[in-house]
């Protein structure tokens, strides 16, 4: 079957372009489709930076690895993200298979499998039940999530270990850990650490204005009128969100593992 240029969409311009790839088609369309498209419109993309709406995609590391490696071999542009509409991380994502049709994806898979032990996708944090699921099958820290641009409403992350923001978390937008969550900005969308139940995990903002919390299985919602909420404004500076007797308290940032005794209480 001839491969479909259309897997892959642009949005935006300038320096917010986004690359929207299809998730319907299987995975080795998708990505002849992708090379397809990137070798016939070379000229228009020689240099920048992009982030990738992968959708379903996005639960896959080996997936994503390879979407990143046809596009950045066959362009000069250079993926600064991936991110997914909450709606998709629900698909179920079918493995990849050994062999492709297109010899230069075969060639791609082939050299990063013999450079490096193959890596298998760590489970859903959904679906998990303790923090010992956001590791892999050997027990090894799943590896953190860096995202360096702003989260914009209606954008999700689900990924599988600690994920770090060096920008702003929009409302609207979701972001949903299976370990810590560290944003390096202001903080008002929805943060959800510790996904599998792990209520050791903590969520860190230099401002924190979110409406919602969520760590493990525990949600905590921001004081509204009355002394809570003024001492909740109070708060200056970088804070931490943790769970303590089964409830979310938010206090001045002093350091990750430091024994935090008092907070504002976030009421589930």
């Amino acid at each position: 079957m001839a491969a479909k240029a259309e897997v892959v969409q642009v949005s935006g311009r300038g320096t917010n372009v986004d690359f929207i790839i299809d998730d319907s088609e299987p995975f080795d369309q998708v990505t002849q489709g992708l090379r397809q498209y990137l070798v016939e419109n070379r000229g228009l993309w020689s240099s920048g930076r992009i982030s990738v709406n992968a959708g379903r995609w996005l639960q896959s590391q080996e997936h994503l690895d390879q979407i990143k490696q046809v596009i950045e071999s066959e362009s000069g542009l250079t993926v600064s993200r991936f991110w997914s509409s909450p709606d998709r991380m629900d698909q179920p994502v079918p493995p990849i298979a050994p062999s492709y049709a297109d010899p230069y994806i075969d060639a791609l898979f082939a050299r990063r499998t013999a450079a490096e032990p193959p890596v298998q996708s760590p489970p859903k944090p959904r679906r998990s039940k303790d923090q010992k699921s956001a590791n892999s099958p050997k027990g090894q820290p799943t590896q953190a999530l860096f995202v360096k641009s702003t989260f914009r409403s209606g954008e999700s992350v689900n990924h599988p270990g600690d994920v770090v923001v060096l920008s702003d978390v929009n409302p609207g937008a979701e972001i949903l850990a299976g370990g810590d969550i560290v944003v390096f900005g202001k903080l008002r969308g929805l943060a959800h650490a510790g996904v599998g139940g792990d209520t050791k995990a903590a969520i860190i903002a230099l401002e924190l204005d979110a409406q919602q919390l969520r760590i493990g299985p525990y949600t905590g919602i921001k004081p509204a009128a009355g002394p809570k909420a003024k001492a909740a404004a109070k708060i200056g500076g970088p804070r931490i969100a943790y769970v303590r007797r089964r409830s979310i308290y938010v206090s001045p940032f002093t350091g990750r593992f430091a024994r935090y005794s008092r907070g504002i209480l976030y009421e589930g």
